[in-house]
């Protein structure tokens, strides 16, 4: 055993050791957030033979809803198998960071970069779930590690590079702004010694294989209508401002001792400074003395962490900024450890892995959770999010017909419903007029025995989307069709918490 970790390369061993515990933090715990549903009732659609843009309603590329409708393919719908993928990407993050900060750091500095930044995943209280952004980040950063591999790589720098595009492209198709990267790296390779050819042949393999896969399915046309969408629709409402919804202390304060508040109150900023240090760290080369001289490698890395930030937009808040967070990440750990000793750089190492290790103690959730049976496999939740749950489990049956209003697509997931219109979810203040009339008809000529109405107050619709059409903040037409056509019940009596049950009139 010992002689296999000496021979494993040490971002392996990384990957290893963060593995257990991000499995252990996300492997089983189920949110009812607002967009991992998203994902989850889209890739359990694609499972059952449906086709995104063409079947269902989709803004985002369609490299996460086949990653994991295959996943669901053939290892069955559930939350572990979906959140094992999560969990693998995660810690492919974590090994692509020590990579990368070590080829200009030593091993023990970059082990405690890349565990501080494990640190940072298992105990912050931004919501680490299923979404396309971890999918995609998670893709760019090994499409770099594959460009820095070539770069001392001369024998074998062609395959590098073809790995490197198969990465970015694969990227992108699951989250188009990600494109940024694989420009920025096209464009480094493009000016570098090493021929582009095998970059443009490795971009081009994911790339036709996902404009096939559309062609084949019917969905293409879809598609470009879909990306026109994005334009007109989301982008002005989902803005936000840089780092909105950080938090305070105070409020961190609040919910804990000052330990355990002071570690999640670090981990809400840290998405926000990271972008104006990485900043610094990018011109501190070319400020400082000679012996400072700018390399070709830090340049590498503060491209694609730009590009990367470039992404984020028009969500920069610090829950969005935190998908960028491992280039970021990377940039200004490598800066510092330039400007350190070697005294300091060995000290620096040890502080992280203590720091790591302090902050992961100190700050493990240990909230309480409770067991459901799902048809999705036994979820660990909240006792909040038991009642509601267990609710609607009590109510209904898998394989009903419901329809979940507004926004809350993950209760299809869980609850095994299926849902007979196009759209997953209607986000108050950016669904246009002929979407809701959309679903309107869908439910008129297919209509559900259940809906699911989770009555968002404008209050609470701005603090997520402050920049939403406040005129359509409600959907009359639809409020006024549910309301004719259903009644509220209460499964065994008891009234429902934070939604009405709602069944289709006799």
């Amino acid at each position: 055993m010992s002689l296999l970790l000496r021979k494993l390369p040490k971002p392996a061993l990384i990957f290893a050791l963060a593995l257990p515990f991000l499995w252990l933090r996300f492997g089983h715990w189920f949110y009812l957030s607002l967009d991992e549903g998203i994902y989850l009732e889209a890739a359990r659609r694609v499972a059952s033979g449906e086709v995104p843009y063409r079947d269902f309603f989709a803004i985002t590329g369609p490299g996460t809803f086949w990653l994991y409708g295959a996943v669901f393919h053939w290892f069955g719908t559930s939350l572990a198998a979906a959140r094992a993928v999560l969990c693998l990407e995660l810690a492919a993050t974590c090994a692509a960071i020590y990579y990368l900060v070590n080829r200009t750091a030593s091993a023990l500095f970059a082990a405690g970069v890349s565990l501080l930044y494990l640190a940072m995943l298992l105990t912050t209280l931004y919501p680490v779930y299923i979404t396309h952004r971890w999918d995609s980040n998670t893709f760019a950063l090994l499409a770099l590690c594959c460009v820095a591999a070539s770069e001392k790589d001369d024998r074998y720098f062609s395959r590098w590079l073809t790995a490197a595009g198969i990465f970015a492209g694969i990227s992108a198709w699951i989250t188009p702004p990600l494109l940024f990267v694989g420009m920025a790296l096209g464009i480094w390779i493009a000016f570098s010694p090493r021929p582009l050819r095998a970059w443009l042949v490795g971009l081009a393999l994911p790339t036709t294989a996902a404009l096939g896969t559309l062609l084949y399915t019917g969905a293409f046309t879809s598609f470009l209508h879909s990306l026109l969408w994005d334009t007109s629709h989301y982008a002005s409402a989902n803005r936000l401002t840089y780092g909105a919804l950080s938090g305070t202390f105070r409020s961190f304060l609040a919910q804990g001792s000052a330990p355990v508040a002071l570690v999640h109150y670090l981990d809400s900023i840290l998405p926000n400074i990271l972008p104006p240090l990485a900043a610094i760290a990018a011109v501190i080369p070319v400020l400082s003395k000679p012996a400072f001289a700018p390399r070709r490698f830090e340049a590498l890395l503060s491209i694609t962490a730009f590009a990367a930030l470039a992404a984020c937009y028009p969500r920069l808040g610090a829950a969005q900024l935190l998908f960028a967070a491992g280039f970021l990440w990377v940039v200004c750990a490598s800066a510092l450890y330039d400007l350190l000793t070697p005294r300091l750089r060995t000290l620096s190492a040890i502080a992280a892995l203590l720091l790591a290790a302090g902050a992961t103690a100190v700050a493990w959730p240990r909230e309480t959770l409770k067991g459901i049976d799902t048809p999705v496999g036994t979820l660990q939740v909240s006792r909040r999010h038991f009642v509601t749950l267990n609710d609607i489990l009590s109510a209904t049956r898998p394989g009903d017909t419901a329809f979940v209003y507004p926004y809350l697509p993950a209760l299809y997931f869980a609850a095994g419903l299926q849902n007979p219109t196009r759209y997953a979810w209607l986000q108050p203040g950016m669904m246009a007029p002929a979407d809701v009339q959309s679903a309107i008809t869908s439910l008129k000529i297919n209509p559900p025995r259940w809906i699911i109405w989770h009555d968002f107050t404008e209050a609470y619709i701005l603090k997520n989307w402050p920049a939403s059409d406040r005129a359509r903040l409600r959907f009359p037409e639809m409020e006024s069709y549910l309301q004719t056509n259903y009644h509220v019940v209460t499964p065994d009596g008891v009234p429902t918490i934070g939604f009405k049950l709602m069944e289709r009139n006799p």
